[in-house]
């Protein structure tokens, strides 16, 4: 748990010291920041049953800024941010572009799939929303055990369908919208659709993490669309569409998270 700890310190520093006039700034820094407390630190894990595999380290310059600041893990969710701020969003709605964007960049990470927390500062209260994923409803307590009654192994037990839990984040950013969303629920993912389907630029992280992969070749879909056809991982900077996701995310726009949790979405989730 150290590494939420840390996190936590962070954001209690940084509403201390950024003033009420700046509510919409921290609010978004709060949101990120917490969004980042998915991978904890615990040491019970080996390395390679982390969740996430490194894939290179590097020195980063301090900042300091009194307007906004947008920290993400891929420029083009930072940019999505800045432009949703530059149209008069608030912090909550440069958020959920943030997060529309990283479903698609960083899909090992981030995505509308699974679940998050967030916390939200006015200038005066944090709040707090919860959007984890939640088990279907389905499960009980044989779900990972053996048909002899035996623990399954760590990659049967979380590779494929049954470590899967119905989505929480989608809901949840759609709450928080309601009562601090100031641009339309639809023009939030505008650029996340944008760049479904125009394509975007393969990260260096991202092909790292697809060169180390094992198991995602054995879907069909997941290789078509993450390696080229020797099964390679496609190479940095190679432009890659999505214009499924593109359709899904569209459908969310129009019609709400109900779109994602009930309906011909929710029966494909279901189904695979």
């Amino acid at each position: 748990m150290r590494r939420l700890v840390r996190v936590q310190e962070l954001i209690s520093q940084i509403l201390r010291h950024i003033p009420p006039t700046g509510s919409w700034l921290s609010a978004g820094l709060a949101a990120l920041l917490a969004a980042g407390c998915a991978t904890l630190d615990n040491s019970a894990f080996e390395a390679a049953t982390e969740p996430e595999g490194a894939s290179g380290y590097a020195e980063k310059t301090a900042w300091a800024t009194r307007k906004y600041a947008i920290a993400t893990a891929n420029p083009l969710a930072t940019e999505a941010g800045y432009q949703i701020l530059k149209s008069g969003g608030s912090a909550l709605d440069a958020a959920i572009a943030v997060q529309m964007v990283l479903t698609l960049v960083e899909p090992q990470s981030s995505g509308i799939g699974g679940g998050a927390f967030l916390l939200h500062w006015d200038g005066r209260r944090v709040e707090a929303y919860d959007g984890r994923e939640t088990a279907p409803a389905g499960v009980d307590g044989t779900l990972f055990l053996t048909a002899n009654g035996q623990p399954l192994s760590f990659s049967a037990a979380v590779i494929g369908g049954r470590a899967v839990g119905a989505p929480g984040v989608v809901k949840m950013l759609e709450m928080a919208h309601r009562e601090h969303g100031r641009l339309p629920w639809p023009q939030l993912f505008e650029p996340a659709i944008r760049l479904a389907v125009n394509g975007f630029a393969v990260s260096p992280r991202l092909n790292t993490l697809l060169g180390g992969e094992t198991h995602l070749k054995k879907d069909p879909a997941a290789r078509h669309y993450f390696y080229d056809a020797g099964g390679k991982p496609w190479p940095v900077g190679h432009l890659l569409k999505n214009p499924q996701l593109a359709a899904v995310l569209e459908r969310i726009a129009t019609e709400g998270s109900d779109a994602l949790s009930t309906g011909e979405l929710a029966r494909d989730i279901a189904k695979s």
